[in-house]
Order: C-alpha cells, then structure tokens, then sequence
C-alpha cells in the first residue's frame, strides 16, 4: 500500500522536473535570439533580423514612434539605424506557456537619420513561439534619465 502511495509521487515529482529543466531550455533559447538580435542589428543584418522578426512585429521606440519590421529592414537597409556598440544586460525571461517576455536593459551608441541614439534604455521584448520557432513580436523602450 505504501509502495502505491509513493509511485504517483514520484511520477509528480519526475514531471515536475522535467517541466523545469524545459523552463531553463526556453529562457536560454530566448537569451541567444536576444543575443542573435544584437548582433543582427549592430551588423545591419537584415537576413537575420527578418528571420528573429515575425511579419507582424511592432517596435515602440523610446520617443513613442511606433515602427513595422519593413520599416525596420528599411531603415537598417539604408544605413539610416546605425550602431557603433549595443549591449544588452540585465535580462530576465518570463515564459508563459509559447510566449516568452523579456525584460532588459540596453546600452548603446548610434544614429537614427542622423539623430543621436545614444544612451541607456530599459526594454520589454515579447516572443511567440510559431511553428517554425521563436519569433520577436513586439519591442518598447524607455530611456533612462
């Protein structure tokens, strides 16, 4: 009797470990596309960028401009979105279910148009997961003063 007691038990316990080892799976899977964005956007690689992006992804830049990703692809296919450094920092990933929000902090120099880019900026990043994988939905940032 104590034998059937302990055997759900332990597939309890075994599941519950196992959804946590996925959990870490998820958030260092998210934290190398965030890693992959990075890079993408200090090369102005529009390929890689495109793939990280989903079609209908939305930036909010820090002065409230709402941007598609072909305005995105645009700007960083004209040279208008430059970047000398970026640096992502401070990240923390929140997974619910096959969407993930990201949290951070970036530290840049650059120009926008020739606008000044430079500074540090706290962002909010939401991935979906799609069939073919993680996808960047949605991007806000905010300055800090």
């Amino acid at each position: 009797m104590k034998r059937l007691f302990f055997v759900p038990i332990l597939i309890l316990a075994a599941a519950s470990l196992a959804l946590g080892q996925g959990g870490d799976n998820i958030e260092q899977t998210i934290k190398q596309l965030e890693e992959d964005l990075r890079v993408a956007v200090m090369k102005r690689d529009t390929k890689a960028y495109a793939r990280l992006t989903a079609e209908d992804y939305l930036f909010t830049t820090h002065n409230a401009m709402v941007r598609t990703k072909t305005q995105m692809l645009e700007a960083y296919n004209s040279g208008d979105i430059n970047y000398e450094s970026l640096k992502f920092d401070d990240i923390k990933v929140r997974v619910y279910g096959d969407t993930a929000v990201v949290t951070g902090r970036s530290t840049s120099k650059g120009t926008d148009k020739g606008q000044d880019l430079s500074g540090v900026f706290r962002y909010t990043r939401v991935y979906v997961k799609r069939p073919s994988g993680w996808q960047l939905v949605a991007t806000q940032t905010t300055r800090i003063p």
